[in-house]
């Protein structure tokens, strides 16, 4: 993350959701600017308004659901907006300051972190910026690369075909990969030091506290407990698996468990595996045609904590989901290297295996690592928007839930269309449902082995993944769970925040709704929760509310989706742990020695990796601390109701406090953690 002003200047306007609005102060980048609304009306639920409030509240939400609708066709599998264009949808694509700059001034008390991001100098991301610096510590590269000129002018006709193919300027078929790409030199890294395309900017681009340390093994273990996204894949390992032969042998080569048991470290709870067999469907996919190498496969690994305690310790790494069956397979194997792609074969490779065959194992593994969790993130994404169109067509304007909910939907539809549906980075429907061609899906036959269609089968395929309540209740460790032998599993133990929302939400709520008959009552309540249910596909979500204390959890649970669970640590920048794709079609064994310059060669060629960490700046980037973050709203946002004030202080301050001892746990930890911090947590999908 990000922590202070950043004030660069990109050179294209590829922003998502922000190109098209002419209101911004700056246009050039995502997660900045912000629009002007009137005030809130005073929230009243419907029984409570006035006839002619009734009235008009009913006209309002009559256009809404014309103007808004669920599209079933567009992407199989996923309820998608039918309409992006749509009025609810742009007055809720920017950080919307509410009413005049004097009232604001006068009346509004929303800021409580020092904070001013609607400052227009404040940006969110310069995606670029790293290119040039990286051209400055690196311009040999360039020197020796005899296609630079053509590269400029490569980059030149893609603009010029870009303006003059449907669109003008507004219109971006090029990618906002496509300019690292082509002016980057497509070269293997020649060292180590070649791979870091971090710029000397600590404040901005502060590296992974593990960065200097990333070939030790704990590392591994680390991102499996302080994971890069909610959504960790370990589990407990309690039985053996046919596909996955592990042993005392291979247990024991691990320094911490040359005297441990297996079987019965498995008995105690303190054995764990990650397993990401579900990708195997999609790694199996011929790969694109210009991948030039990168492929995905689907390891497994085994992880487990000593008899003494202490740090998860990597136990081994099977490269594909299954290892020869017998020596005839293996010898044939071994003497051809040719794969059945179906059945891809590997070795169970363990740390004392060759060294540098074991660090091509770990970046196998971590590959697969960094592409699921950037699956997980727009995955959810996919699996939430639903939420946003009912919201639009159901809750009015004056409807308590408005206020508190909005800013929590801001960008979600238009950042789906333009990052995975469409083909373009405009607000125009017409391109909707181009589904390999989006900002980001259609970035991954450019660095992948997955094409924009196989990126988006899967996101698709992990969003029927979510359940509204299940992945949203935090794991109580507290007393004993699953994970009890491992003492310090940040994901969960640095997550507090879910109590803290649900406050916030009840002491808000309970300024409007008097008893639970007024939940009942509450029409345009029951039509969110019924549509969002039903209509929406949303899973879990409740079809009907019935009480107070439902209403409350439910907007909590709103709240924690659209921030808490929207988080991504910016594991992906570290492209010397975590490449996008190994850069070859064959897997590290157990029987090779391999060279420095093998395991160089298995990392993306530097465009690409240059390329990927630019752009992985949409994901993870914000200026400073406290940006829009959870917790904020914009100035004026709850000047309509005075009372609420009280409400959001106290909501702020217990959230400013639970960043602080998230902070103070990680001066203790051998590496700090920082992506449950609430003072990181975007309020909304936005980026």
């Amino acid at each position: 993350m990000s922590h202070i002003e950043n004030k660069g200047i990109n050179p294209l306007p590829l922003s998502v959701g922000e190109i098209y609005d002419h209101n911004t102060d700056n246009q050039f980048g995502t997660g900045y600017g912000h629009t002007e609304l009137a005030i809130y009306p005073f929230p009243k639920i419907y029984h409570r308004a006035t006839l002619k409030e009734q009235q008009l509240r009913d006209e309002e939400l009559a256009a809404a659901k014309a103007d808004n609708w669920y599209n079933y066709d567009l992407i199989p599998g996923a309820v998608v907006h039918g309409n992006v264009a749509a009025d609810q949808v742009n007055n809720n694509r920017l950080w919307t300051l509410r009413g005049s700059k004097d009232n604001r001034q006068a009346f509004a008390k929303e800021d409580q972190f020092g904070r001013d991001d609607s400052d227009p100098g404040d940006s969110g991301v310069d995606i670029y910026e790293s290119l040039f610096y990286y051209f400055d510590r690196n311009w040999e590269l360039w020197a020796s690369n005899t296609e630079a000129l053509n590269n400029i002018n490569r980059l030149l006709s893609v603009v010029t075909e870009n303006l003059t193919d449907g669109g003008g300027p507004f219109f971006f078929r090029v990618n906002p990969l496509d300019p690292v790409l082509t002016l980057a030199p497509a070269t293997k890294a020649k060292s180590v030091d070649t791979l870091d395309y971090y710029p000397p900017l600590p404040a901005r681009y502060p590296k992974q506290p593990f960065d200097s340390e990333f070939r030790d093994d704990d590392v591994i273990g680390w991102t499996q407990v302080a994971h890069s996204s909610p959504f960790t894949r370990i589990k407990p390992f309690t039985k053996h698996q046919a596909n996955f032969k592990v042993n005392n042998d291979i247990f024991r080569r691990t320094a911490d468990f040359k005297n441990d048991d297996i079987n019965q470290a498995m008995a105690e709870g303190r054995t764990f595996i990650v397993d990401y067999k579900e990708y195997h469907q999609f790694n199996i996919r011929p790969p694109a045609e210009n991948s030039a190498g990168g492929r995905f496969y689907t390891p497994i690994a085994l992880f487990a904590v000593p008899r003494k305690g202490g740090a998860l310790k990597l136990i081994a790494i099977q490269s594909t989901q299954h290892t020869p069956a017998n020596q005839t397979e293996r010898a044939a194997w071994k003497e051809s290297n040719q794969q059945d792609p179906e059945r891809p074969l590997s070795d169970i490779m363990t740390p004392t295996d060759d060294y540098w065959s074991w660090q091509m194992a770990k970046s196998l593994f971590m590959s697969m690592y960094a592409m699921s969790s950037v699956v997980d993130h727009l995955s959810m994404h996919v699996y939430i928007a639903p939420i946003a169109i009912s919201f639009y067509r159901n809750i009015s304007t004056q409807h308590p839930l408005r206020a508190l909910l909005e800013p929590h939907l801001m960008e979600l539809i238009t950042n789906n269309h333009a990052g995975i549906f469409s083909d373009s980075g405009t607000q125009d429907p017409n391109t909707y449902g181009r589904t390999d061609q989006g900002l980001l899906t259609g970035m991954m036959d450019k660095v992948s082995g997955w094409t924009g269609k196989t990126f988006l089968d899967a996101v698709v395929e992990r969003s029927s993944f979510y359940h509204f309540v299940d992945q949203s209740t935090p794991l109580d460790r507290s007393g004993p769970n699953a994970f009890s032998a491992i003492a310090d599993f940040p994901l969960y133990d640095d997550d507090n925040l879910f109590p803290i929302i649900k406050k916030w939400a009840g002491n808000y709520l309970a300024e409007y709704y008097r008893s639970d008959d007024d939940v009942r009552a509450d029409h345009e309540l029951q039509l969110f929760a019924a549509e969002t249910a039903n209509e929406g596909r949303v899973n879990g979500f409740p079809a009907a509310i019935n009480s107070i204390s439902e209403l409350v959890d439910m907007a909590a649970r709103v709240i924690y989706w659209m921030s808490v669970n929207h988080a991504l640590e910016a594991t992906l920048g570290c492209s010397k742990l975590a490449p996008i794709s190994y850069w070859s079609d064959r897997v590290p064994r157990n029987d090779e020695v391999k060279s420095e310059e093998d395991w160089l060669n298995i990392n993306p060629p530097i465009n690409v990796g240059l390329g990927v960490f630019c752009v992985s700046r949409f994901f993870v980037d914000l200026p400073y601390d406290w940006y829009r973050s959870l917790g904020r709203f914009p100035d004026g946002h709850f000047m309509h109701d005075q009372r609420i004030y009280r409400h959001l202080k106290r909501f702020q301050q217990e959230l400013f406090i639970a960043d602080t001892q998230i902070q103070k746990k990680n001066l203790s930890r051998r590496w700090g953690y920082g992506m449950k911090r609430p003072a990181t947590l975007t309020c909304s999908p936005w980026n």
